[in-house]
């Protein structure tokens, strides 16, 4: 429900499943239904996406926007942005190591 509630360990699991890009959309900053969980998620993504980097994925194929229930055409966009994205970026390679849950 919330942004601020996305451990993690979810998206490396996602990675490491085959996925190409992983994409989190929560409220706006200052409009969350849960008071502060879209704060903890922004700095939960800049750290998440320094240790992508460590481990050899893009960034760019962690994808996060703030976007509210009212704003239909702008997650379309969004998410049509970041399917171009992630296709020109190609297939996500395969990750040697497994991750320990």
């Amino acid at each position: 429900m919330c942004s601020g509630k996305v451990n993690p360990l979810w998206v490396l699991r996602c990675f490491q499943q085959g996925a190409d890009g992983v994409f989190i959309g929560g409220c706006h900053p200052g409009e969350c239904h849960y008071r502060e969980g879209n704060y903890y998620n922004r700095r939960r993504l800049k750290l998440l996406r320094n240790l992508l980097e460590y481990v050899g994925i893009n960034p760019k194929r962690l994808q996060a926007a703030w976007v509210s229930a009212s704003e239909g055409q702008k997650f379309a966009k969004v998410v049509e942005d970041m399917v171009e994205e992630i296709r020109a970026l190609g297939p996500m390679k395969k990750i040697k190591r497994r991750i320990e849950w």
